[in-house]
C-alpha cells in the first residue's frame, strides 16, 4: 500500500495529530526511502568474503613460516591493513556500497593482531613455545596474547569512530573476551584452571549483554547485535559447561535460566537469546526423557513427543504473537517496561 503526503497529513488531522509532528514523521519516512537496501543473498556474499579473507590471512603466516619471519609478517600486515582501509575508504560514500565498505576496513582491523606478532616475532620478545603458531590465537587461552588483544580492541575503536559500521564492533568485542581471560594468569602469577576460565566467561558473557542493552537503548543504528551475540554465546557456552552434571537440581535452574533467556528475546526483541535459550531447553528435555525412558525404546518416541510439542508451540506462538506478548508485557510493572525496547518493530 502506497501512502501519499496528503493522505498522511489527512490522516493526522483527522486524529488531531500536530503538523510538526507529522512533518517530522514524513522527513524520517522520506529518509528511509533513499537509503538503499541490500538484498540478503548480497550481504551474505559480502561477508562470507571478509570471512574468508581474514581465514587466509591466518593459515598463510602459520602454513609460510618458512618463507615469512616476524619482519616480513608486520610488513604484509602493514601493506593488507592499507589496501583495505583504502578501498573501504573510497566505496564508503558509494551508493549501496556501504557494507563491503565496512567490510573491508573491517579486514584491516583484523591484520591488527597479526602486525603486532609479527613485530614482536621480530623484536624476539614473544615466548619461544608462541613462535610459528599465530594461528593458536584465535583458540588457546595464553597470557602472552594480550598486546594482539589490546591493539586490536584500539584499532577497531578508532575505525568505529571514523566509519560508523556495526560489524567493526565484533573484533573488539572478540578480543575484549579473550583479553578478559589472558589477563588474569599474568594478574594472579598463576595458570588458571578450566573451571575458572568459564566462571570468567560466562562473568564477561553477563557483562556484555548489559554493555548491548545500554547501548541498545539509545535506538540508533543496529551497534548491539554483535554485543549481544557474543555475549550470549560466552555467558550460554559457560553456563552449559558449568552446570553439566552437577545434579538434577543444578540442571533444573539451568533451565529456568534458559526460559528466562526466551522471555527477554521477547521484551528486548532479540532472537539470539530465543535461538540459545530454545537450545538449552531442548538438552534439558532431551535430558529428562534419557533419564526416564534410559535404555529403553521408548526414548526415541518420548524425544519424537517433544519435538512435535516445540513445533506445536511454535505454531500457536506465531499465530497469536500479539496476545502472547501482550500477556507478558501485562504481568511487568508500569515503571519497569520503559526498561524495554517494548515499541520496536
Amino acid at each position: 500500500m502506497e501512502i501519499s503526503k496528503e493522505h498522511l497529513f489527512l490522516a493526522a488531522s483527522d486524529l488531531e495529530i500536530p503538523r510538526k509532528q507529522v512533518e517530522a514523521l514524513w522527513a524520517s519516512l522520506e529518509q528511509r526511502n533513499k537509503n538503499p537496501k541490500t538484498s540478503p543473498f548480497s550481504k551474505l556474499l559480502f561477508y562470507f568474503g571478509a570471512m574468508i579473507i581474514i581465514s587466509a590471512m591466518t593459515w598463510l603466516m602459520n602454513l609460510s613460516w618458512e618463507w615469512f619471519e616476524g619482519g616480513a609478517i608486520l610488513l604484509i600486515s602493514i601493506i593488507y591493513a592499507f589496501l583495505f582501509t583504502l578501498m573501504g575508504t573510497v566505496l564508503w560514500n558509494k551508493k549501496d556500497l556501504k557494507i563491503p565498505a565496512g567490510l573491508f576496513i573491517t579486514i584491516a582491523v583484523c591484520m591488527t593482531p597479526l602486525a603486532i606478532y609479527g613485530l614482536e616475532t621480530y623484536l624476539k620478545i614473544l615466548p619461544r613455545d608462541h613462535a610459528n603458531n599465530y594461528k593458536e590465537f584465535f583458540y588457546t587461552i595464553k597470557g602472552s596474547w594480550i598486546f594482539m588483544e589490546m591493539g586490536t580492541m584500539l584499532a577497531g575503536v578508532i575505525a568505529l569512530r571514523f566509519f560508523p559500521f556495526p560489524f567493526l564492533t565484533a573484533p573488539i568485542f572478540f578480543s575484549a573476551w579473550l583479553f578478559t581471560i589472558d589477563i588474569l594468569p599474568l594478574l594472579t602469577g598463576n595458570e588458571t584452571t578450566w573451571e575458572q576460565k568459564e566462571w570468567i566467561s560466562m562473568c564477561f558473557g553477563f557483562a556484555l549483554l548489559f554493555i548491548s542493552y545500554l547501548i541498545d537503548r539509545k535506538k540508533t543504528e543496529d551497534y548491539a547485535f554483535w554485543g549481544y551475540f557474543f555475549g550470549t554465546l560466552t555467558f550460554w557456552v559457560s553456563l552449559s559447561s558449568l552446570t553439566w552434571n552437577k545434579g538434577e537440581f543444578i540442571f533444573f535452574v539451568y533451565f529456568m535460566i534458559n526460559f528466562i533467556m526466551m522471555l527477554f528475546s521477547i521484551l528486548l526483541k532479540r532472537r539470539v537469546f530465543m535461538v540459545f535459550g530454545a537450545i538449552g531447553a531442548f538438552i534439558y528435555f532431551s535430558h529428562l526423557a534419557y533419564e526416564v525412558f534410559e535404555n529403553s525404546i521408548l526414548f526415541t518416541f518420548a524425544l519424537s513427543f517433544i519435538g512435535l510439542a516445540v513445533i506445536y508451540l511454535g505454531v500457536l506462538y506465531q499465530k497469536h504473537t500479539k496476545w502472547i506478548e501482550k500477556k507478558i508485557v501485562d504481568m511487568i510493572p508500569m515503571r519497569v517496561r520503559s526498561l524495554f525496547p517494548l515499541d520496536r518493530d
